[in-house]
Parts: C-alpha cells; structure tokens; sequence
C-alpha cells in the first residue's frame, strides 16, 4: 500500500500517460480510463477494466501509444509466391491499403520484402493509423483488401508446400554370415 501511495502521486506528476490515451505496460495494454493515488484503470480492448497497482506500473516500461503523435504505425506480414515480381506486389499492396477507410492516407505505407521463405517472398507493410484502438480492425481490413487485390492482379498467395519423397529400404539381414 505504501508503494501505490508513492507511486500514485509520482505518476501525476511525471505524467507518462494521460486519460484517454492507449498505452502498454509490462504485458497489459489498454486506454487510460482513470488515474488515482492508489491504482490506474485501464479498458482493454476487450471492453474490460484492469486495474493495474501504481506500484507495478512505476516499475514496468511503458509504451505510451497516443505521444509524441497520435498516429500510430503497425504493420503485417504477407507472402507471396516467388512467381510475381516485388515490384508488381508493391504496386500491389499500395493500391490495396490507399484504399483501406482506417489507414491515414496522408502517410505513405512501407512495403519490405524481408525474407526469401520456403514458399514465399514474405514483405513486412508498415501503415499509419489515426487510433491504436482501431489495430485490429485496420490489420483486418488491411489483410482483406490484400486479398481482394491480389486476386484481381493473378498474384498468388501460396500455401505451405511440403513435399514427400519416398525411397524403397532394402531389408537388413539378419543372419551372422
């Protein structure tokens, strides 16, 4: 209790968050819903409250979502077949996210291809969003209009390929001779 009670005011004061902002500490990520001497409140993204003891809080990181700017940068990963050129899967991805309603439009997304795969040319696309609390709904939007384009541009989405080799074993003889 001594631990919330210096941490409480030490909170208020340093300001780290404020209500309304979305923030993560340790492993818990919700907006800032209320700030006392004792405890911050948070509401998840789930539509719970978790009330995280100032003391905990004062001794974890915190990733402060909503500073120094609101909008907020995510990405996703999506692979392609090696069929395609990289070039023409940018071309690609640009049309589909400019055309996604959660995706600021005013910042230009950032398309890598980062890893040749098993079975793809696997790109990282990195987005700006207005509200962290939109995440999950602009990645799903953002993986639909992928599909929906990459469909209308004959660029395939591959599967896992695994391939079986079979060999014929020879029997091993057992006799000592």
């Amino acid at each position: 209790t001594l631990g919330n009670g210096f941490a409480g005011p030490a909170i208020q004061t340093e300001r780290p968050f404020n209500v309304g902002q979305w923030i993560k500490v340790g492993d818990f990520e919700g907006r800032v819903a209320e700030v006392t001497w004792r405890a911050t409140k948070l509401l998840t993204k789930d539509g719970q409250f978790l009330i995280l003891p100032n003391s905990f809080i004062s001794k974890e990181p915190i990733l402060n979502y909503s500073e120094p700017t609101v909008p907020t940068r995510i990405e996703i990963d999506v692979g392609t077949s090696y069929l395609t050129p990289p070039n023409e899967v940018r071309a690609a991805i640009r049309r589909a996210v400019r055309d996604v309603p959660l995706v600021m439009p005013s910042l230009e997304p950032e398309i890598h291809l980062h890893n040749f795969g098993g079975s793809t040319l696997d790109f990282k696309v990195r987005f700006w969003i207005a509200d962290y609390g939109t995440e999950l709904d602009a990645r799903d939007q953002v993986r639909t209009h992928l599909w929906y384009e990459f469909r209308r541009a004959n660029i395939e989405i591959p599967w896992p390929i695994q391939i079986e080799y079979s060999r014929e074993e020879q029997p091993v003889r057992t006799d000592a001779h």
